[in-house]
């Protein structure tokens, strides 16, 4: 009888016992990581309300020189940290993050409300990853994704300035490129007052089935790396992400009233034409924007000057439009024509990507 409770208690024990042969977990001070056979995973708090999750394969590396997240990571205190069989628990007190030691997936709760205690649903919960090697040429890497599950009434909102008119992307797919007229930003916000910031500068798509899964995958990343952040409030979450990527400052009073634009103006004399009539009708406009071609032509695309059969006096004509009281906004794209100063010194030194655009110009690169 002995024996057979021995063996019962060694057949009960063995899962457990395998698993922590095959899952290093580290303390590592604000957090925790967690290191198994296929997948590292890394949770650590920014702050009581802000956890940053990063995975990474054993043969990938976590370092990171982020190009948005300005907070560096504190030495928090206070971080409570719990094995609890097959999860990992770690808490600010005021949120609490469990990571599982089969698959690494990671769920996070309301202080107070950790997995094996009474307690509310998860905000969030993980649904799986992937990373896997891409070849691009002579480099290679890795495309990442990262599944969440939802909660059916949830609202998801952000990611930027998209033109489809959609508010909800619950049941939608946005492609977070920045295009002529989208301006994307891979940070969403929940209706259950937490948000995710995607750290990842490649092509990346937002996809939501219109049931429970929620994905975020990049075409390009070392590692799997978004910050999950808590707040009472939608307002409070944006201010989470304003901690982590710095306070903005407003703009001057004047970039809050009325600004003209239009395809673009084909002359000096059409825009002082404009900025006229506008004050004879005392309407009120605060800024006038030009857009492209004031160079003339798509071999000079964007080369950073006023063509001057077409605007002979862009100085004078500013001074006009200032005398007005209108402000005077010139748009510049991240790319140059062939006939231009510009792209002829960046060709010599090699900023100019090799592709040519839809008008024959080349982009820059602007991260030289």
């Amino acid at each position: 009888m002995i024996f057979m409770r021995m063996l019962f208690l060694a057949l009960f024990l063995a899962p457990l016992s395998t698993l922590s042969q095959t899952t290093g977990v580290v303390h590592i001070g604000n957090g925790v990581l967690m290191k198994t056979p296929g997948l590292n995973v890394q949770a650590r708090f920014y702050n009581e309300r802000i956890v940053r999750i990063e995975k990474w394969t054993p043969q990938g590396s976590d370092t990171k020189k982020s190009l948005s997240v300005i907070m560096t990571e504190p030495a928090m205190k206070g971080v409570s940290f719990q094995e609890r069989g097959s999860t990992v628990l770690i808490s600010s007190g005021q949120i609490s993050v469990e990571i599982s030691r089969v698959d690494g997936r990671v769920c996070f709760f309301r202080a107070g409300s950790p997995a094996g205690q009474e307690k509310q649903p998860a905000l969030l919960c993980e649904n799986g990853c992937a990373v896997s090697t891409v070849v691009y040429g002579s480099d290679s890497s890795y495309s990442v994704r990262q599944t969440y599950r939802l909660s059916p009434d949830e609202g998801i909102y952000g990611l930027g300035a998209d033109q489809h008119g959609y508010m909800n992307y619950r049941g939608d797919t946005v492609t977070l490129v920045q295009t002529n007229t989208n301006a994307m930003t891979p940070f969403l916000v929940s209706t259950k007052n937490y948000g995710i910031l995607w750290d990842n500068y490649s092509k990346t798509v937002f996809r939501d089935d219109g049931k429970s899964d929620m994905s975020l995958w990049s075409d390009v990343g070392d590692n799997i790396d978004y910050y999950f952040i808590a707040g009472e409030t939608m307002d409070s979450v944006i201010a989470g992400y304003r901690v982590l990527t710095g306070i903005v400052p407003m703009y001057g009073r004047w970039a809050y009233g009325y600004w003209q634009s239009k395809e673009h103006y084909r002359t000096q004399d059409e825009v002082l034409a404009i900025a006229t009539k506008y004050r004879e009708k005392r309407m009120p406009i605060d800024n006038i924007v030009q857009d492209w071609d004031y160079w003339n032509g798509p071999k000079n695309w964007s080369g950073m000057f006023f063509d001057s059969t077409l605007f002979p006096q862009p100085a004078a004509m500013t001074d006009s439009l200032h005398k007005m009281n209108f402000h005077f906004m010139i748009s510049i794209w991240p790319a140059v024509g062939p006939n231009t100063a510009i792209y002829k010194e960046m060709n010599k030194y090699g900023f100019l990507y090799s592709p040519t655009g839809w008008a024959p110009f080349k982009y820059y690169d602007a991260y030289n």
